[in-house]
């Protein structure tokens, strides 16, 4: 069997409509807010979705696949495997929230019409979710299985959220869409690492229970639950850990730092994507950050910066990129990819 590299060929995003500060109601009602927890996470605002005005996790994924489809120069047709990642989508499209199956996949592939033939995969490793599923789009395509393949990150946190407690205002709600394709020149994701640490896997959590002050069984749902020493847990072990696995992806590519042009990390909050960078030892021109104006995006935070870094012209065709980040669980993973002409 013929083999292939895989190469990145387009990224898109999709935001809901409104825009919100953290002056303004919901978030700034927060009650019991630590005295520099803004100043700590980082986070000055987040789009959130309107479900009265029909925005979903699932609009929001599509919003972006189209994009990331057409940006690629194909049509829905083309597609032959569709890889969906998001933690807080629940049920078809988002119509029945007792419902966890078909996934954003099946979904996208009904909604943007592709083949029958296409194959659907739903990839649920928290925020490095995105970082899981390109590994398998590059396999997929050196493997000469498939030709195109469409990863959708979707997160609708801010529906999972308890706005009683602290942990309401760390997300934001947005997607991203990435096509992944046969390398067309040297484009290939050349090396990657990944590790997993379940030792803390309680201080983060995604639970079925009722929010503070609203004990009625309507209000029982799965909402994001962080412990309350979390943020110093994972200051004990988060920060090591991306620059140990980017480190080791680093090594298995024979190339060092100063060889990467950019640094693509998830961005869970500004402290912690400070202590990488310094760890790794690199400065604020080579790397991105979302996380102010977006918050985190769970699975769609690295997607997300890459698009942002590829409008800011920081990442050009024929460059070496690190993509890296933490979920919650705790994983962690670092790939470097050189890139061809990425279009957004």
């Amino acid at each position: 069997m013929m083999k292939y590299n895989a190469s990145i060929k387009s990224v898109a995003v999709g935001f809901p409509e409104k825009y919100y500060t953290n002056d303004m109601a919901p978030f700034s009602e927060i009650p019991n807010l630590p005295k520099n927890w803004w100043r700590n996470w980082g986070m000055e605002g987040r789009y959130m979705v309107d479900k009265e005005k029909g925005e979903t996790c699932s609009q929001l994924a599509k919003k972006a696949s189209l994009g990331a489809i057409e940006k690629a120069g194909l049509a829905a047709n083309d597609i032959d495997l569709i890889i969906g990642t998001t933690c807080t989508i629940t049920g078809w499209s988002d119509k029945e929230e007792n419902r966890i199956f078909p996934g954003i996949s099946e979904y996208l592939k009904t909604e943007l019409q592709c083949n029958n033939s296409t194959m659907c995969i739903e990839v649920n490793q928290a925020c490095i979710s995105f970082l899981v599923a390109m590994q398998m789009a590059s396999d997929y395509i050196k493997s000469g299985m498939y030709k195109n393949i469409l990863i959708c990150s979707a997160e609708t946190f801010t529906q999972i959220a308890d706005f009683a407690l602290p942990s309401s205002t760390l997300f934001g709600d947005g997607a991203a869409s990435v096509v992944v394709g046969r390398s067309e020149k040297e484009g290939q994701l050349v090396s990657s690492h990944y590790k997993s640490i379940p030792t803390y896997n309680d201080i983060a959590t995604l639970q079925w229970k009722t929010p503070v002050g609203k004990p009625g069984i309507e209000f029982t749902r799965p909402y994001f639950s962080l412990g309350e020493d979390a943020p110093t847990q994972m200051q004990t072990f988060v920060p090591q850990n991306v620059p140990e696995v980017t480190f080791k992806a680093l090594e298995k590519a024979d190339t060092t730092v100063e060889d990467i042009h950019h640094f693509v990390f998830h961005q869970p909050s500004k402290m912690l994507i400070r202590m990488w960078a310094m760890g790794i030892g690199i400065k604020k021109e080579k790397y991105t950050t979302t996380v102010e104006k977006y918050s985190c995006l769970s699975s769609a935070s690295i997607p997300v910066t890459l698009y942002f870094a590829l409008k800011d012209e920081k990442i050009k065709p024929n460059n070496k990129i690190v993509l890296a980040g933490a979920g919650i669980g705790w994983g962690f993973g670092a790939q470097v990819w050189i890139t061809e002409n990425i279009n957004y």
